[in-house]
């Protein structure tokens, strides 16, 4: 079995080229944003938009009948999905969520009920379409407002474009490969996974920033420097993913052994966290440690190129020096110059005179 260090060493991403670092995570971006645009084409959305968006109407049934059963009952109604439910009081049953129906399809929703279930049943309860879209777009406008904040946030501390821009493209792939993973599965965007995925921009930006910092502000060579953030990353990504993965494994694992029942939101929330987590392991230590290695390499090349040509040019101080002299400096320089000529040669002409006057 593989200790911890032997399992660094094999992941160690300064063994590999910058290219192939950078490829792979841009890659899966351009395949999770194609996966979007398909369902955005397809459906009018990019990703499957639940009754807390959309409206609709809830019925809870207290019946033990299995999914496919209810799901031919209500073949003629838009039944979106069937869920468990329990409540305090001990009762159990299926929830029935429908799509958006006409005032007739409610009221044939309500004889189709009461012919099956007699009175085992609650008062179907509406979302409104309207409340659901201003749902809808104050949900967007939150992500995009905590987005855009933690840019300028970014861009302030690191005052550098490409590792503040290293770092934004790292946040943004890691949003869009756990919204694809959401369609893929089949998940709908509620207002549970828009909670999920304001907590991943903050999950998303930790280890990037924590990378970041090491690499410009650390002293040491620049793989040691990688090496050393990583192993601090890896572990505080990892805790994370152990205590996502616990509320996931309660909310949704624990349920199928009849202990409880399942718990809807939580389930949706630990889900997407960890689509994203997972993405963020390959985003910050492939895309992000790419970027910043190259952009590192860059700096130090740019730095040497401007050495060798001062070193080139050792004359360029005194005629830099000289031009910022003004007309009145450089006209005093040359009097004093001048001068300075006259008193040697007439310093000259004397000494020659007296040497004569003893030879004679």
């Amino acid at each position: 079995m593989l200790n911890a260090g032997e399992i660094f060493e094999r992941i160690d991403v300064t063994k590999y080229s910058l290219k192939k670092l950078v490829l792979v995570p841009l890659l899966i971006l351009l395949l999770a944003l194609a996966v979007l645009g398909y369902s955005q084409f397809s459906t009018g959305s990019p990703v499957k938009l639940s009754m807390d968006f959309t409206g609709g109407t809830v019925v809870k049934v207290r019946t033990a009948e299995e999914e496919h059963a209810l799901k031919a009952i209500f073949a003629d109604f838009p039944l979106k999905s069937v869920r468990d439910f329990s409540e305090p009081s001990g009762a159990t049953g299926k929830m029935l969520i429908f799509g958006p129906m006409s005032k007739a399809e409610k009221e044939r929703l309500n004889k189709t009920l009461y012919e099956h279930f007699g009175d085992a049943y609650e008062i179907p309860r509406d979302i409104s379409g309207v409340v659901g879209k201003r749902y809808l777009e104050q949900a967007i406008t939150a992500v995009l407002v905590a987005f855009l904040m933690m840019a300028i946030v970014v861009l302030f501390v690191f005052k550098t474009p490409v590792p503040s821009f290293a770092v934004v493209l790292s946040a943004f792939s890691d949003i869009v490969i756990a919204t694809a993973c959401m369609n893929i599965v089949g998940m709908e965007l509620s207002l549970g996974t828009i909670a999920a995925l304001l907590m991943l921009i903050g999950y998303s930006v930790d280890s990037d920033i924590l990378l970041t910092t090491k690499i410009l502000r650390g002293r040491g060579e620049l793989n040691e420097k990688v090496r050393s953030a990583m192993k601090t990353g890896l572990t505080m990504t990892a805790t994370t993913i152990a205590a996502v993965f616990a509320m996931f494994f309660v909310a949704s694992v624990l349920p199928l052994a009849s202990l409880f029942p399942p718990i809807p939101m939580l389930r949706d929330i630990s889900a997407v966290l960890l689509f994203g987590l997972f993405a963020d392991l390959m985003n910050t230590w492939m895309l992000n440690a790419g970027i910043l290695r190259w952009y590192v390499a860059w700096k130090e090349q740019k730095s040497a190129e401007r050495l060798v040509k001062k070193a080139k040019k050792p004359a360029t101080f005194v005629t830099d020096a000289r031009k910022k002299m003004t007309k009145r400096e450089r006209k005093a320089a040359g009097t004093s110059t001048k001068t300075k000529s006259r008193k040697h040669n007439a310093g000259a002409g004397s000494g020659g005179a007296r040497g004569g006057k003893k030879r004679k």
